[in-house]
């Protein structure tokens, strides 16, 4: 009789969800895609006119190294105000009020065609395509030219559906100026317990 009510104590363990295994995807976490200028690497869209991304090595000149597969992304911030991002539609809705956690591989490269100053990541949700409807989580300024991982926590404010990386300058800055941050190695996004 105890072995039977073992059995089923097992058999309702091992039958309950795993809240920690819940991940979203991120399609093309690695940017790979052919080399070149002014492009968004396959599953990414830039939705910023007149402003495109760079999957490297080899656009440009210019020659990084990616963190893990063939090739990684360039962003850049500009003089005028203007910086560059990326985009993708998410598998499933980022819940409102739910705490979330991902990882991403963040560099600088020392020259980039004069956009040479380092810059940091901004990272939005959207509800709609190409929507930046809140600011989620940032990194501070990327001034080292090796990957580094950098892992961040947020917690929409309400359902989202869409998320944009986004180059942008330094805090506190009181001017803008041309920069660039260079992207690579983006984890599934996890569901985490608040600190």
């Amino acid at each position: 009789m105890k072995s039977i009510g073992f059995l089923t104590f097992m058999i309702a363990l091992l039958g309950q969800p795993d809240q920690t295994a819940f991940k979203i995807p991120i399609r093309n976490p690695s940017f790979e895609d052919t080399p070149g200028a002014s492009k968004s690497p396959k599953g990414w869209q830039s939705f910023t006119p007149d402003s495109t991304p760079d999957v490297l090595p080899g656009a440009w000149d210019i020659s990084f190294d990616p963190q893990d597969g063939q090739t990684c992304v360039g962003l850049v911030t500009r003089e005028d105000g203007t910086s560059e991002d990326i985009a993708q539609g998410l598998s499933e809705t980022l819940k409102g009020g739910t705490c979330y956690t991902f990882s991403i591989y963040l560099a600088h490269a020392k020259k980039y065609v004069g956009y040479n100053n380092p810059v940091r990541l901004r990272v939005w949700g959207g509800a709609k395509r190409g929507g930046k409807d809140m600011l989620l989580t940032g990194s501070p300024l990327i001034d080292h030219t090796e990957w580094r991982m950098y892992t961040f926590q947020f917690v929409p404010p309400h359902d989202m559906r869409y998320i944009t990386l986004e180059a942008w300058y330094g805090p506190g800055t009181l001017f803008k100026y041309k920069g660039n941050i260079i992207l690579d190695h983006c984890s599934d996004i996890e569901k985490c317990d608040r600190a």
